[in-house]
């Protein structure tokens, strides 16, 4: 029998809805939750063993589906099928179908005995008996079309009145639904002129009988006179009901409890990111484009400037989201990944590209009804993660409407720290808040599960939300307060309570400061191997803070975004300042500076690149750089002035030829011999490098390695390379995983020819910064890893726990093993 799994960030919420389905199905479908995490202080959240186990426990060669609520739990169920042995892998299926429901329908087709394909089908159907039943609320919120078998005319029938009082509800039209399945008749119910699948429990359910209501059972096959007996026995059974409320209806949740003694001038919220916060009121009004509605003659014309504006918006959310993956880290970064798939949604540009046609309607008015429209849709869900989901919509349908609306005032900027005070607080608006500025955040709406407070989190911002409207009518430069571990708003705090507060703050600060103090202790072995622990960044501005967080050095500064979102590439001395700011905040900490990488996913508009139709194998990285000399020289200048003053070293990027550096390395000293003509300071000692992520440098390393001072490792390319399959390619994703044996024979090649040349090994792609992966990489060979800011101090707390001789012995095992899987489930144990 197929298996059921029901993944939520609550384990209640998780336990609860696997409740019901057992109730349903008289716990004779096998079905598990994995719900929060093993942390009693912040319970809520989601957990990739879990989740494996949970699949194990229900695990059928028929196959098992699992259920999720969104962000991290969708991740971890992914991350758990790669922990799956690979013959268990393939009968797993992920179904984006809605929790609650989707759980209940799927169960009861389990349950008939349908396969997995059709109880996705039933899981993904099943909010449309909640769609009928609320028509007219959303006049976009119309039930999938299905198609019921059709009557045969020389079938059985059986006509009966439902004689239980809440007729066909949920759990009566499961009872019909699995008793349907039993046989091999098909059987029709109808009611009026609908005639719906008895075996679909979406269908059933939205047929909406009621108490007293006519029904016409419809039966074809070699049994049907015995499916109709067995559906008469039932009605006389009242469906299964006893007449009241329905069996197991859970009591109304308690709303939370608030201290008696609250203050009258605190205003309580939601709690969303700890810390406490003191300072002046600053309010934000929401940037909203005017929208004038117009006839247009030319709908084309309109479609047009819509799809114009739609690609520039995606290319906006690109950028946002490599920002917001390198400032706070990968999981608030896949908000804006989600973001992008809002904008390829169908349903949401096929409704504004009609309303243009049948309309006639300018591309602003039909855009942003259509978006609008969605957003009531996620509104008018129950789930209150969901209903947050409307805010993403807004969110991303105001950015296209700045595209589609020229001339919007730019980014909101403070020129003093404040607390920021807002309606609500879009998640693009607050990936772009500086912490040094914005002491905290208070919101009147929005929830602890918005995509806001997830990044407020993930920039350490104290944030209370859903504070109600008497946030909106503190005067603007009053001075406040906010405790983001309790949800509570001092306005105009006294004396006394500024002094509780400050105590507070100030020991809140001095638990932060001593978790950074811990990060800038060095990485080292219990048995004295030295560890080089930096950060990647792509701007010179996200060098500061970065000795705060632990970094040793700059592993790698990705260039290219000094390049993009201007007119023209930057100057020598525009690039010489950026290289200057960044070396100067890590205090003489080595600076690696990557030559401009482009092409592939990194187009920049006032390069031409020729079409290819495989960018990611065409003309990028050095291949580029190499034949656009003026522009190498340029950036080979401004780095080596920065060296005179700075620790600086060169990376080349995508090298596969001994060829390749030769050349490199010679416009370098053409560059050096230039300046020295000058009379221009530079490093003559400055240590060159190349980045490792193409195949070919990983079977070239020893050769490589004699021209060279150092290896760093991309493993995000170099994977997708050696496994041929595409990181942005959904359907291959289990390929790309850096624990692949093959990249990890790679890995150890390199770092064996870099060890036999008498260089040094870095790593600066992902997962450099996964903490699963670190003792795997200390044994490996590697003598700096590069990451993410906020991976820093736990990785560096891996290391310190780490006997590089046992790490030896744990890498020759991995290099061992068959599977991705099993090596992750090996570094797990």
């Amino acid at each position: 029998m197929i298996g059921l799994v029901v993944v939520s960030h609550s384990a209640k919420l998780a336990e609860g809805v696997r409740e019901l389905a057992e109730q349903m199905t008289q716990n004779t479908v096998p079905i598990a939750a994995a719900g929060g995490i093993d942390d009693p202080e912040n319970p809520i959240g989601t957990d990739a063993m879990q989740v494996m186990a949970a699949i194990e426990s229900v695990y059928s060669v028929d196959g098992v589906v699992v259920l999720m609520d969104l962000g991290s739990a969708i991740m971890s169920a992914e991350m758990a099928i790669e922990f799956l042995m690979p013959e268990q892998q393939p009968n797993v299926y992920l179904c984006e179908a809605p929790l609650a429901e989707g759980t209940l329908a799927a169960a009861v087709q389990i349950k008939a005995g349908g396969d997995v394909n059709l109880v996705m089908d039933e899981a993904r159907a099943a909010l449309a008996p909640k769609q009928k039943q609320l028509a007219g609320a959303s006049k976009n919120s119309t039930p999938p079309s299905e198609t019921a078998p059709p009557d045969a005319a020389d079938g059985e029938t059986l006509t009966i009145t439902v004689p239980n009082k809440l007729g066909l509800h949920a759990r009566p039209a499961a009872r019909l639904v699995s008793l349907a399945g039993q046989f091999d008749a098909k059987l029709t119910v109808k009611r009026g002129a609908e005639t719906v699948n008895a075996r679909s429990i979406t269908q059933v359910n939205t047929l909406g009988a009621r108490h007293g209501d006519t029904l016409t059972f419809m039966a074809h096959g070699t049994d049907a006179a015995d499916a109709l007996k067995a559906v008469k026995a039932l009605v006389d059974d009242n469906f299964g009901d006893q007449d009241g409320t329905p069996n197991g209806t859970a009591p109304a949740a308690d709303r939370p409890t608030i201290a008696e003694d609250i203050p009258e001038n605190v205003i309580v919220g939601i709690p969303a990111s700890d810390g406490i916060a003191i300072g002046t009121a600053r309010h934000l009004q929401a940037q909203m484009p005017e929208i004038e509605m117009r006839t247009v003659a030319d709908a084309n014309a309109e479609r047009t400037r819509l799809a114009t504006a739609l690609t520039a918006a995606v290319d906006d959310l690109k950028t946002v989201a490599t920002e917001t993956k390198r400032k706070v880290g990968a999981d608030e970064a896949g908000i804006f990944e989600a973001h992008q798939l809002i904008l390829q949604d169908p349903d949401l540009t096929d409704v504004a590209n009609n309303t243009i046609d049948h309309n006639r309607q300018n591309a602003e008015a039909a855009w942003w009804s259509a978006v609008e429209a969605m957003a009531d849709r996620y509104r008018n869900i129950e789930d209150a993660y969901m209903q947050a989901r409307a805010a993403d919509v807004l969110d991303v349908g105001r950015r296209v409407l700045r595209h589609l609306t020229p001339g919007q005032p730019a980014a909101f900027t403070f020129d003093k720290p404040c607390i920021l005070l807002a309606k609500d607080l879009s998640p693009s608006d607050t990936a772009q808040l500086d912490p040094e500025n914005v002491l905290g955040i208070i919101t009147a709406e929005g929830g602890a599960t918005g995509h806001s407070a997830i990044i407020a989190r993930g920039l350490g911002i104290p944030a209370v939300v859903g504070a109600g409207a008497g946030v909106q009518i503190i005067s603007e430069g009053a001075k406040i307060a906010l405790d983001g571990k309790q949800g509570y708003v001092w306005q105009s705090p006294n004396a006394a309570q500024l002094t509780e507060l400050r105590t507070q703050r100030d020991t809140w600060q001095q638990q932060q400061r001593e978790l950074r103090e811990n990060s800038r202790k060095p990485a080292i072995t219990t048995d004295g191997t030295v560890i080089e622990v930096a950060a990647n960044i792509g701007t010179p501005k996200q060098s500061a803070g970065l000795l705060d967080a632990g970094a040793e050095g700059i592993g790698l500064f990705r260039t290219e975004l000094l390049f993009m979102d201007r007119a023209q590439a930057p100057t020598e001395d525009e690039q010489f300042e950026a290289y200057t700011q960044a070396a100067k905040a890590l205090d003489g900490g080595p600076v690696i500076i990557r030559t401009l990488d482009v092409g592939g996913d990194k187009p920049i508009s006032y390069i031409t690149f020729d079409h290819e139709e495989n960018p990611f194998l065409g003309h990028r990285g050095i291949r580029y750089w190499l034949e656009n000399t003026d522009l190498a020289k340029t950036q080979l200048r401004a780095a080596c002035r920065t060296s005179a003053a700075h620790n600086i070293k060169l990376m080349f990027p995508m090298v596969g030829t001994l060829d390749e550096v030769k050349r490199a390395r010679a416009l370098l000293e053409d560059v050096q011999a230039e300046l020295k003509s000058e009379n221009i300071a530079y490093d003559a000692q400055m240590e060159v490098g190349i980045m490792v992520e193409v195949p070919a440098a990983v079977m070239n390393a020893a050769q490589l390695a004699r021209h060279v001072d150092f290896f760093s490792v991309g493993t995000n390319d170099l994977t997708q390379y050696i496994m041929a399959a595409d990181r942005g390619n959904p359907k291959v994703k289990g390929l790309v995983s850096p624990f692949q044996p093959a990249v990890l024979h790679a890995l150890r090649r390199v770092t064996d020819a870099a060890k036999a040349a008498g260089i040094w090994t870095g790593m600066c792609g992902e997962m450099a910064g996964n903490p699963l992966a670190t003792e795997l990489l200390v044994g490996l060979g590697f003598n700096e890893l590069s990451m993410n800011a906020p991976a820093i101090a736990e990785v560096k707390a891996k290391i310190r726990a780490v006997d590089s001789v046992k790490a030896r012995e744990i890498a020759t095992h991995a290099l061992t093993l068959e599977s991705a899987t099993a090596v992750k489930t090996y570094l797990s144990q």
